[in-house]
């Protein structure tokens, strides 16, 4: 697995938070999406249409459960604050480093990828801060955040301690 470290400057994203169950997010996270990229022209101070991110918090990770409630934002990179469309909000998230690894591939690539970064910062004597933000980051050259997904093609940004 190929895995780098990335030093990342304050993140300032517009979105939607979905909150639920694991059950129901598989539903409710793919519908945000299609509304979140249906409003994007009415984000002020877009920085690139075509970068997008998924953001939880690492907590929820970490005290993974079946019938657990999860949150997951959908969000668009902006620049500044500003008057945003009814129903998206703002979230910052601090400067940090990241360990990043790509999924590619079918959906077994995913938590295969999740497991192999876990496995890299254990290996590497790193530890994820569990009190930070995990991001999925989405470029859509590689691929959509809208339905139907087929093959995956992007980014995982964990946040490391220290």
């Amino acid at each position: 697995m190929n895995v780098s470290v990335v030093t990342r400057g304050e993140l300032r994203l517009a979105g939607i938070k979905v909150v639920g169950r694991r059950s129901e997010l598989s539903h409710r996270v793919p519908l945000a999406w299609l509304e979140l990229v249906d409003r994007l022209d009415a984000v002020p101070h877009l920085v690139d249409r075509s970068v997008l991110y998924g953001a939880f918090p690492e907590s929820d990770h970490r005290k993974a459960s079946h019938d657990g409630v999860y949150t997951y934002w959908v969000c668009a990179e902006v620049s500044a604050s500003g008057a945003l469309p009814e129903g998206v909000r703002q979230l910052v998230l601090p400067a940090r480093t990241y360990a990043v690894a790509r999924v590619e591939g079918t959906a077994e690539a995913i938590e295969a990828t999740y497991l192999g970064l876990s496995r890299w910062i254990e290996a590497q004597g790193k530890r994820v801060d569990a009190q930070a933000w995990c991001l999925e980051r989405y470029d859509e050259r590689r691929q959509q955040v809208t339905p139907p997904y087929e093959r995956f093609d992007y980014d995982v940004w964990k946040p490391l301690d220290g």
